[in-house]
């Protein structure tokens, strides 16, 4: 099924006429009148379609509409930045993976501090493509770049709140109490350099818990992947 993003307010007495980069992606798949697709609007709700017309503009016909939103608990990711197209594949993955928002950071050893302009719109049309591929009707929420001590200040109402540590020997994710049962998780992944004893020192003073992804040394995206699939496999959400 060939999935497409919508605007509310385009949507008149059950048509919609589709915008011009979602009409050029719907090109691109070859479609012919007559066939179905989905609609997503951007706030979980998804509508089945039929193409009634494809020149001068593409337009649909609404057969039925139904509301997906995601259960709890809601998982936020607060990402150290990563060079390259590393936090190209995380925020993917992440959509993919249901995670509720993902916060990008800077800290002590990001060896990144200074994303190229325009980098927050790439990472925007990352997700919305990512939706359409995993049939996510919600996008995962993306917070614009934030520094360390802020990630701490903006969680502190949350109550199960998780910092992966390389040096954490003893507490691993099976020994926290049921995650399925909180309504909000926030977890703190590094960059490729870690994080300071300094800033972990912050983060339990903040209420987080230090916690292992085992004994092997991962790469950063490694470990990113690694922590949100155990994380929403632990709160019941895989």
């Amino acid at each position: 099924m060939h999935r497409f993003f919508i605007k509310n307010e385009n949507i008149i007495d059950q048509q919609v006429i589709l915008g011009k980069e979602e009409a050029r992606h719907l090109s691109t798949v070859r479609l012919s009148t007559g066939d179905t697709v989905e609609l997503y609007d951007g706030i979980g709700n998804v509508y089945q379609a039929e193409v009634i017309e494809l020149k001068p503009k593409v337009q649909l016909t609404i057969s039925s509409k139904e509301t997906r939103l995601p259960g709890k608990p809601h998982l936020h990711i607060c990402q150290g930045l990563l060079k390259g197209k590393k936090m190209d594949f995380i925020l993917q993955k992440a959509n993919e993976l249901g995670v509720t928002n993902l916060t990008p950071f800077y800290s002590s050893f990001c060896a990144v501090q200074s994303p190229k302009p325009g980098k927050q719109a790439r990472w925007e049309k990352i997700i919305m493509e990512s939706c359409k591929q995993c049939g996510r009707p919600l996008p995962m929420r993306l917070n614009t770049i934030r520094d360390f001590h802020m990630v701490l200040a903006e969680t502190e109402s949350l109550a199960t709140k998780i910092i992966f540590w390389e040096k954490e020997s003893h507490r691993r994710l099976n020994d926290l109490p049921s995650l399925s049962a909180s309504s909000e998780i926030v977890a703190l992944i590094g960059p490729e350099g870690g994080f300071s004893d300094e800033e972990i020192n912050q983060a339990k003073k903040a209420g987080f818990l230090t916690v292992s992804l085992g004994g092997q040394t991962l790469r950063a995206e490694t470990a990113a992947l690694a922590a949100m699939t155990l994380l929403q496999f632990l709160g019941g959400k895989l």
